[in-house]
């Protein structure tokens, strides 16, 4: 079971992981040894994922983000997830509900290289239709927002 300081160590996490025990049993008004109980709990009941960082993809060089709506043919879905999960320009394979079956997001580092994505993506056995759309402007990308509400897990 997991209470109020769990989902309050998520929050603190999901803003900044790199914050020590320290900063977070104060923030949290608990001792150190309990953050770290509470944190080892959290990764063995896979509450927590992994530790990561958000790049800023554009000043990395990738300044284009794709979302690209997939068409699969019926039994492949799951192969095809599968296959395209292992791209590394794609930082998200959804399997969804709705005219589509694969939702991908992916960031590029032009117009070429998104091009040539879609022409071997357009190839791959089972894909049936894919439709790309290029972001113009980010009003929102944030992993941290659903938790921000969340009154306990």
């Amino acid at each position: 079971m997991h209470d109020d300081i769990d989902v309050k160590l998520l929050k603190l996490l999901a803003r900044n992981s790199r914050a020590s025990l320290r900063e977070l049993a104060k923030s949290l008004g608990v001792a150190v040894s309990t953050v770290h109980a509470r944190l080892q709990k959290l990764l063995r009941d896979g509450l927590i994922k992994r530790f990561t960082i958000v790049p800023d993809y554009e000043r990395l060089g990738y300044p284009i983000t794709a979302v690209i709506l997939v068409s699969v043919e019926g039994g492949a879905i799951e192969e095809v997830a599968s296959r395209l999960a292992e791209e590394p320009n794609l930082i998200a394979v959804y399997d969804v509900t709705g005219d589509y079956d694969l939702i991908l997001v992916g960031k590029f580092r032009s117009m070429s290289e998104l091009n040539l994505f879609l022409k071997r993506l357009n190839k791959m056995y089972s894909i049936k239709r894919t439709v790309t759309s290029v972001v113009l402007k980010v009003f929102k990308e944030d992993l941290v927002s659903p938790l921000e509400n969340h009154p306990s897990l």
